[in-house]
């Protein structure tokens, strides 16, 4: 369960966020659409514990998160661009950041990778990636620890047609499993796809 309780976000007296509440049941999808700018990225750096609120509460499994405290956990997260190094392999740059907690071995990577259509790119340097295959190796890289919450911003940028059905359909598969799952997207047919629920952002307020 994911909750959020009257949160509010300002950057240089700029209102990001305002009064922002909802409760997040374990297990389902849910879509954040709304312009640019409208607050979508720095609610789910607020959910995940990236930036500090101003005040309200963010509550994850009964854990409050906190900035630069506590952080959420077993979650997989897309936020802007991940630290790939460009001059190592798609297998050595997720080998890097999975050891960091050292909770899955070569193999969970391997199948990640897999999962994302990588399989056969695993061995070649990311500077000959494709922006479509960046994009995957990000969402490899979100899914390799099998988390519990995905966090996904944009996650569909630079695929074509054939690769947003593929990782729609990897989704929808974890949300059959109990992941709960939260992203942003620009277009309405993925969000209606994907998504049991759907909150609308404007101007930092949140509409279901």
């Amino acid at each position: 369960m994911i909750k959020v309780i009257n949160i509010n976000k300002s950057i240089r007296h700029n209102t990001i966020l305002k009064n922002v509440s909802l409760s997040i049941k374990t297990g389902i999808c849910v879509g954040f659409i709304g312009p640019n700018g409208s607050g979508k990225t720095m609610l789910l750096k607020s959910l995940c514990g990236f930036t500090e609120i101003n005040d309200g509460e963010v509550w994850v499994d009964g854990k409050r998160i906190i900035f630069s405290k506590t952080y959420i956990e077993n979650a997989g997260i897309i936020i802007e661009q991940p630290p790939f190094i460009n001059y190592l392999t798609g297998m050595e740059n997720l080998s890097i950041l999975a050891n960091i907690q050292k909770k899955i071995t070569n193999e969970d990577i391997h199948q990640s990778l897999y999962k994302v259509g990588l399989a056969d790119a695993k061995d070649k340097k990311v500077k000959e990636y494709s922006l479509g295959m960046k994009q995957r190796l990000r969402i490899a890289q979100a899914i390799m620890e099998n988390p519990n919450i995905l966090v996904l911003d944009e996650p569909f940028n630079g695929l074509d047609k054939k690769s947003i059905i593929e990782i729609q359909e990897l989704l929808l598969d974890y949300k059959t499993n109990g992941v709960t799952i939260l992203l942003t997207s620009h277009d309405d047919r993925q969000i209606n796809y994907l998504c049991d629920r759907v909150y609308e952002l404007n101007g930092g307020e949140l509409v279901e």
